[in-house]
């Protein structure tokens, strides 16, 4: 698991995709999926996603770059679907969660 997490953890900002994962630790796709999934109680590609949504909220919270350099920033091909995922982890768009933490952030001021 510490190859595995290793090498998540310095390319998740590019695409991973499990054929290479499993390669990396000498199983098939199949296998290496129900190994993640029974050490970490989540699917390799949700573990995957909520690690980028993670990084993008911090780059939100920053404010300094726009949605869609988030969204490329954070590993995301295309906006429409980090819009999607990032609304299915935080049950809100980026906008709408930028907007609430600077409002947070300068009401605390």
């Amino acid at each position: 698991m510490n190859k595995i997490y290793r090498y998540i953890m310095k390319n998740y900002r590019d695409k991973i995709s499990l054929e290479v994962i499993a390669e990396l630790i000498n199983m098939t796709p199949s296998s290496f999926s129900r190994y993640f999934k029974s050490r970490v109680n989540k699917s390799f590609s949700d573990f995957l996603k909520e690690l980028r949504i993670d990084y993008a909220r911090k780059l939100l919270n920053e404010n300094k770059i726009s949605i869609n350099s988030v969204s490329y920033d954070s590993g995301y091909t295309t906006l429409s679907n980090f819009n999607k995922q990032f609304k299915e982890v935080t049950g809100k768009t980026p906008l709408q969660y930028r907007n609430e933490y600077l409002k947070i952030r300068t009401e605390s001021i």
